[in-house]
C-alpha cells in the first residue's frame, strides 16, 4: 500500500509542476495525468487509514503525530485540487485554491520521503504483488469515473491546462496577479525607458505601430483571459541575424530568455481592447507570449537583449 501511495504522490507531484510549465496542447496529458493520480489517492486513502489504525497503537507518539499529518495534509491537498478543478472554490482575494493546493504540496513531500524511509520493512518493487496491482487497478478506475463526472460538471469552462476562464475581452475584470515576490513599479509613463538591443524605443512609436492581437493569457494561479492586445511584435523590432537567444527583463529585474527565431510569436503589448493597460497589468508595456505560461509574460518590460547563452539555461520556474 505504502509503494502505491508513493507511486501516485511522486506522479501527482511531477505531472502537476510540469503542467504548470507547459502552455501548448500536449500540456493536456500532464494535466490528465495529474488528476488520476490525485483522484488515486482518495480511492487509496480508507485501505490506508485502516491500515495506519491497527498499527498506530504500537508507534512511538511523534511518529504517530507525523503520520497523522501527513495523511491530514495529503486529504486537503486532494481536496483543494478538485475543488480548483471543479470550481467550487477559487480561493480568497490572491489567495488561490490552486496555489493552496501547491502549497500544501511543499508539505507534503518530505514528509512522504519520511515516512517511506523511516518504515521499518521499506516497501520495495517486490511489494507490487497481484493484490497490489489489483488494489491500484480498482483505485485508477475509481479515479478515472470521478475524472470523467468532473468533467461533465465542469462542462468547456476549463483549458486543457486545467485553468478556468475569467473575464476574456473585458480587460478591467482581468485578475492581477504578480510571480512570487515581484512588485508593480511606480514610474509615470513620461519617465519610461524601453531598450531593445541597444536602441531606445519610445512608447509613442510602440503605439503608433501597435495592432491587435488576440492571445490568451493562463496564469499558473489557475485562470485564463483572453484579451486583444494592442501589440507590436519583437521581430519587427530587432536586428536581423542576432544572438540564439533574447532576454526580456522587467523593471523589477525579473527576467526569461526565449529563442529568438520565437521572435514573431512574442509581442509587446501598450494596451489590450483599444485602451492602454492598466500598472497591475504591466503598463506602460509588457510581453504577450502566446503559448505559454503567464509566469512567461513579462511585465514592465524595460530591456530586451541579444545574448549568447541558450535559452533554456534557466530555471523552469523564476525563483525571484
Amino acid at each position: 500500500m505504502d509503494l502505491l501511495l508513493g507511486i501516485a504522490a511522486t506522479t501527482a507531484a511531477g505531472t502537476g509542476l510540469a503542467s504548470w510549465a507547459v502552455g501548448t496542447g500536449w500540456g493536456r496529458w500532464l494535466t490528465i495525468a495529474h488528476a488520476l493520480a490525485g483522484l488515486s489517492l482518495l480511492a487509496l486513502a480508507p485501505a490506508k487509514l485502516r491500515g495506519s489504525v491497527r498499527t498506530g497503537l504500537k508507534r512511538r507518539r511523534a511518529t504517530r503525530w507525523l503520520s497523522m499529518l501527513l495523511g491530514a495534509l495529503v486529504i486537503g491537498t486532494v481536496v483543494l485540487g478538485v475543488l480548483h478543478a471543479t470550481g467550487l472554490w477559487h480561493g480568497v482575494g490572491y489567495w488561490s485554491a490552486l496555489w493552496t493546493h501547491v502549497l500544501l504540496v511543499a508539505f507534503v513531500v518530505p514528509l512522504l520521503v519520511w515516512h517511506i524511509v523511516s518504515r521499518p520493512g521499506r516497501p520495495t518493487v517486490a511489494d507490487l504483488d497481484r493484490r497490489a496491482f489489483v488494489g491500484g487497478g480498482i483505485a485508477l478506475a475509481a479515479a478515472g469515473a470521478a475524472y470523467w463526472i468532473q468533467q461533465l460538471v465542469v462542462g468547456d469552462n476549463r483549458r486543457f491546462t486545467g485553468s478556468h476562464e475569467i473575464a476574456s475581452f473585458k480587460p478591467a475584470e482581468m485578475p492581477t496577479t504578480m510571480w512570487l515576490n515581484d512588485r508593480s513599479p511606480r514610474v509615470a509613463a513620461s519617465d519610461w525607458e524601453l531598450n531593445v538591443a541597444g536602441e531606445l524605443v519610445t512608447l509613442e512609436s510602440l503605439r503608433e505601430r501597435a495592432a491587435p492581437v488576440t492571445a490568451d493569457l493562463d496564469c499558473t494561479g489557475g485562470w485564463w483571459s483572453r484579451q486583444s492586445w494592442d501589440a507590436v511584435p519583437l521581430a519587427e523590432l530587432l536586428p536581423p541575424a542576432g544572438e540564439p537567444t533574447l532576454e526580456v527583463t522587467s523593471r523589477t529585474g525579473y527576467s526569461r530568455l526565449f529563442p529568438a527565431r520565437d521572435a514573431s510569436n512574442l509581442y509587446l503589448a501598450v494596451g489590450y481592447g483599444g485602451e492602454p493597460l492598466r500598472r497591475g497589468h504591466g503598463a506602460p508595456v509588457r510581453l504577450v507570449a502566446p503559448g505559454r505560461r503567464g509566469f512567461w509574460w513579462v511585465k514592465w518590460v524595460s530591456r530586451i537583449e541579444p545574448v549568447n547563452r541558450p535559452w533554456w539555461l534557466q530555471l523552469p520556474f523564476p525563483a525571484e
